[in-house]
């Protein structure tokens, strides 16, 4: 297994943006593997009340680099908008740390750590993850990731009933910024519309991404961006900013507040 990038180095830099921001910066756990020991962080930020609940994650496929600089950029723009937001932001930067270090989707083991959610026997690292979540709840999820395979931008979008579609709002900053956008019906075996898939019914409850692990937990609403591989990194990070940043005002317009009437149970 030979190591195409640093995880230590990685963490460095969004110690560094943590203390830049303001977030705190800290450890969930640790996992020992043949590559070594390693510890998987999480960082909270805290804007105004705190009143919307969000969870952003990043680097839960080692082969997807956009993900995690996205993130880093990300912070520093929430940190901007401070004065305007009202959140408790808690952020992942990096699932799969040996992953990130072998440049591959799979973990140390070859396991896809985000169809370990919710599953008995699971992956150490997905085990650190959840205990870390443990007791919280959110109202939006926002998950970075990439499609090594596409030309074009895709989202995946579930809501709950009564709220509105966040997905199509980022599509059309995406064409209104000139970036390529999924066009498929089917897109990674599920149907999808104008770049977004929005599945419909229930979903089981193994083998779970993360995504679907916090709407079996009581999201609202949750989207994961998916940049395509297939360009090089400076725009699938620009295409994920843009994304991020209708996420940000969507934020400074409450439009994650959970009614009070809301259950988490749902």
């Amino acid at each position: 297994m030979k190591r195409q990038r640093s995880y230590r180095e990685l963490m460095d830099r969004f110690r560094r943006r943590a203390q830049e921001t303001g977030a705190t910066f800290e450890t969930a756990g640790e996992f020992e593997c043949p590559m070594g020991r390693y510890p998987i962080h999480f960082m909270r930020m805290h804007l105004g009340a705190g009143t919307q609940r969000i969870c952003i994650s990043s680097g839960m496929h080692g082969d997807e680099p956009a993900a995690p600089e996205a993130l880093l950029e990300g912070m520093r723009r929430l940190r901007e908008n401070a004065a305007r937001l009202d959140a408790d932001i808690l952020l992942f930067p990096c699932d799969n740390p040996t992953g990130w270090e072998l440049n591959t989707r799979e973990n140390w083991e070859g396991k896809d750590l985000n169809r370990e959610f919710m599953k008995e026997g699971q992956a150490e690292e997905i085990r650190i993850v959840e205990a870390a979540l443990a007791g919280q709840r959110f109202d939006f999820t926002l998950d970075l990731h990439e499609d090594i395979d596409t030309f074009g931008m895709y989202l995946y979008e579930r809501v709950r009933p009564g709220r509105t579609s966040l997905a199509e709002e980022m599509i059309a900053a995406l064409r209104r910024s000139g970036c390529p956008v999924e066009e498929s019906e089917m897109i990674e075996g599920l149907p999808a519309s104008g770049g977004i898939i929005v599945p419909r019914g229930p979903l089981r409850r193994s083998e779970l991404p993360k995504a679907v692990y916090f709407w079996h937990h009581g999201v609202l609403q949750l989207i994961t961006t998916e940049s395509p591989g297939r360009l090089e990194l400076e725009r699938r990070v620009e295409m994920q900013l843009i994304c991020f940043d209708v996420f940000i005002e969507a934020l400074a317009a409450g439009r994650f507040v959970r009614p009070q009437a809301l259950s988490w149970e749902i």
